[in-house]
């Protein structure tokens, strides 16, 4: 029995003794060798920006430390505080000092407790945090790291509460940007994604052409999506493109600079030019009078062959105009009266009568958006513009030659060029547009004035003027004075009879009116009238209004404008429609050509006040045909 506890005791004995042996104290401390154990594991927010409040964490018995954190806290950047036994604490080779080391706890952290003697415990410290309901945004950007052919970096402007993502550009990018460019972003949120595919900020290229739905979602599920829209010519507008690097400055309006161009149809296959394949330049220079004047300049620009830009197949010249529009908030003015010269003027006798084209552009100049522009034909003598006769100096005094082409314009600033005369009755200054200045026989210039200033004047205002066969039907095509008569109405011109032109035949002894041209302050764009919708410019346009007034005495010129706008007016109504569709075809256009031009500024002193916005410029414009057309019916019937 005694052998039988002595066997007993013994094991018993020396488990104790190996547990006082694995807690043991150096004899003369009192310090425990071999303790390794953290007892305490916090984070305080008086050293964690990331903190609103301390967390603490939970010490298991497996040496497992779990600690839960808020939504989006950023687990990244830390400093735990913690309570430990032992030498010091480690993760890896690095020592941790409570309260002072940072530490990215995103994923597991494994820390190792060495005791004194060496001997060490591991500890892994397991952070989680509630689901964000982060789905924003914070930034959006297009940075040009990502993207070599931008120019600079792009910040867009995010608004939360519309769910909006909108920037732009107005400096040319290089490369293709219309394929797609790498955006940058900021957010809280789990994933980012378009049409379902996953989007990684600076690395997956998105198009920017037309606008993007952004889907971005939370870590609990809940979405949320931003519109996205980068307002760029370029990019994205459904105009042509014009892209024009000048040779060195253009400031003057007689002196052509070259300069390379690049033309992009958007759309239009016809009529591309690309200076750098073909090494062929262009010209470019000033052009126009008060507009010129103005902040965005109009301009000529000049082919170095015969060419038909952008399917204006109408004509192949070298010669093309881009009209500014500035003082037409609008930008459709000149569009509108162009169509109402189509209608008119399709069923002439000698065939329909020139229209300038319409083609609207944008264009960028050295690199920079300079706006929305009218690319539009020359006013000159050429086949499929004013196809009148050849003449030229070599022609000299011919009798037959002499008799025609010929382009005149009634011209208020007919004092600054180089070829014009004063009719002889009523002082009317008038310029002669063709033969040209440089090129031209001094007998030409003596025929046309006769009989445009003296003889055809002089049966405007003889006695028997209303005669069919002595008066001024002898010398003037009634039909189209009539349509010219018609236009300068519908469209309210205030410079109808400051600015007229007029052409000839050879062997045709009619002058025939037209084409039209500049009405950038018609359609009730001119305060110095007025109200001008209920007002005939025949009484309230520019002087000089004697020819016009002259014909309103011929009872048979009344009803001639009388029958034909009963025939035409059926399809002058139609302009209101023309401008909604005009206006729809250029709406990204005139967005960020009010961008660079500010819709609210108005340089032009006689144009009338801009109004608040395009939207509202393009109703007021509706409103008034719409109005117009009544009055002038009302008008025409008593007629």
């Amino acid at each position: 029995m005694r052998w039988r506890l002595r066997n007993f005791l013994l094991p018993a004995v020396l488990v104790l003794l190996a547990l006082m042996w694995g807690c043991r104290e150096d004899e003369d401390t009192g310090i425990c060798m071999d303790c390794a154990e953290i007892s305490s594991f916090t984070f305080l927010s008086y050293n964690n920006v990331a903190l609103s409040t301390d967390v603490n964490a939970v010490i298991g018995s497996d040496r497992v430390i779990t600690v839960h954190f808020p939504a989006n806290t950023n687990l990244t950047s830390l400093i735990p505080n913690f309570i430990h036994t032992g030498k010091e604490v480690l993760i890896g080779n690095r020592v941790q000092v409570s309260g002072q080391t940072i530490c990215d706890f995103s994923k597991p952290v494994k820390y190792m407790v060495v005791a004194l003697d060496g001997s060490s415990a591991e500890y892994t410290v397991i952070a989680t945090k509630d689901p964000s309901t982060d789905n924003t945004l914070t930034f959006f950007g297009l940075k040009k790291a990502d993207n070599p052919g931008l120019p600079s970096d792009i910040t867009f402007v995010i608004n939360q509460q519309k769910k909006e993502i909108r920037g732009s550009c107005f400096r040319w990018i290089d490369g293709d940007p219309v394929v797609g460019m790498i955006p940058s972003f900021e957010t809280g949120a789990v994933s980012v994604s378009v049409e379902g595919k996953t989007v990684t900020s600076g690395i997956t290229a998105i198009s920017f052409k037309e606008e993007f739905t952004l889907m971005v979602e939370a870590e609990t599920g809940v979405k949320r999506s931003y519109l996205v829209k980068l307002l760029s010519p370029q990019v994205n507008a459904t105009l042509p493109v014009l892209k024009i690097d000048a040779d060195g400055p253009i400031d003057s309006k007689e002196v052509y600079q070259t300069a390379s161009l690049q033309i992009f149809g958007n759309g239009i296959q016809e009529g591309l030019w690309n200076s750098s394949e073909n090494g062929k330049k262009v010209e470019i220079r000033l052009r126009g009078n008060s507009t010129l004047g103005l902040p965005k300049k109009p301009y000529r620009i000049k082919f170095p062959d015969k060419y038909s830009p952008l399917g204006l197949n109408h004509a192949k010249e070298k010669s093309w105009v881009l009209l500014a529009n500035d003082a037409d908030k609008s930008l459709l003015r000149n569009a509108v009266a162009f169509r109402a010269s189509e209608i008119l003027l399709a069923d002439n006798a000698r065939g329909a009568g020139f229209t300038a084209a319409t083609r609207f552009v944008d264009i960028y100049l050295d690199g920079i958006y300079i706006g929305n522009y009218h690319l539009t034909d020359q006013v000159e003598v050429a086949p499929g513009r004013v196809a009148v006769q050849s003449l030229k100096a070599s022609d000299g005094s011919n009798p037959v030659t002499i008799t025609g082409g010929y382009l005149l314009e009634i011209d208020g600033f007919a004092a600054s060029e180089p070829l014009h005369f004063i009719t002889h009755v009523k002082n009317i200054p008038v310029t002669i547009k063709y033969p040209k200045d440089d090129n031209y026989h001094p007998a030409q210039v003596d025929y046309v004035s006769n009989l445009f200033g003296r003889e055809a004047e002089g049966a405007l205002f003889a006695a028997d003027f209303a005669d069919p066969v002595k008066g001024w039907r002898k010398y003037f095509d009634e039909k189209t004075w009539v349509d010219y008569f018609i236009i300068s109405e519908i469209t309210g011109n205030s410079d109808a009879w400051w600015s007229t032109y007029i052409y000839k035949f050879r062997d045709d002894p009619l002058f025939y009116f037209g084409p039209v041209w500049d009405f950038d302050i018609a359609f009730n764009n001119d305060n110095r009238l007025g109200d001008a919708r209920l007002k005939l410019m025949a009484d309230a346009a520019h002087q000089p209004r004697q020819w016009v007034n002259r014909l309103r005495e011929d009872p048979g010129f009344r009803k001639a404008v009388k029958e034909r706008w009963n025939l035409k007016k059926g399809e002058l109504r139609t302009l209101v429609t023309f401008v909604d569709q005009a206006a729809e075809s250029i709406s990204m256009s005139q967005e960020a050509n009010f961008s660079v031009w500010d819709i609210r500024e108005q340089k032009l002193g006689h144009a009338a006040a801009p109004p608040a916005s395009h939207e509202v410029a393009v109703r007021q414009l509706r409103e008034y045909l719409e109005v117009r057309w009544n009055f002038l019916d009302g008008v025409f019937k008593g007629w």
